[in-house]
């Protein structure tokens, strides 16, 4: 709880410091940042190809049987295929990706997507080939299980999802 206030206040502060002009009107030089969260630390290699980076947002806890994390994934960075057995929700909140279902072809995914994704359905998340991503995970569970982790996706099955 105080982790949302503190992120509250900042974000509101910053949005009174950005709309304040100079008495002078002179232009000045700002430095822009556009991440919310820390990149966080390097994913498990047997569950990720390339680099990806996960911050804890929120554990499970007794009052919320989900986890919340920010995942940046580097350009070429990407999930195995897997399932979830209650679902997910990807929110973009930096760059392009791709997401696809087993069987369906590929989908481009930007800053401000949101991806609901039913239970049980095999599927993969990433980075372009040539664009970072980051969007925050919000994954259910089954009593102890929140994924189910499957085969890499191939070499080719990325390139043809990246045309």
């Amino acid at each position: 709880m105080i982790k949302q206030i503190t992120l509250v206040a900042v974000i509101l502060v910053t949005a009174a410091c950005d709309n304040k002009q100079t008495e002078n009107k002179m232009e000045t030089t700002k430095t822009e940042t556009t991440a919310i969260f820390p990149k966080g630390d390097r994913t498990p290699e047997e569950y990720f190809t390339g680099k990806a980076y996960l911050y804890l947002i929120q554990q499970r806890t007794a009052n919320n049987n989900f986890v919340i994390g920010s995942v940046t994934f580097e350009p070429g960075a990407r999930t195995n295929w897997h399932s979830h057995p209650k679902g997910q929700v990807l929110i973009v909140t930096e760059g392009k990706g791709l997401y696809q279902e087993k069987g369906k072809p590929a989908l481009h995914i930007n800053k401000g997507d949101v991806v609901d994704i039913p239970e049980n359905i095999e599927h993969w998340h990433g980075a372009t080939a040539g664009t970072k991503m980051v969007h925050i995970a919000i994954t259910n569970y089954l009593g102890e299980v929140n994924a189910n982790w499957l085969k890499p996706v191939t070499d080719d099955e990325y390139k043809i999802a990246n045309q």
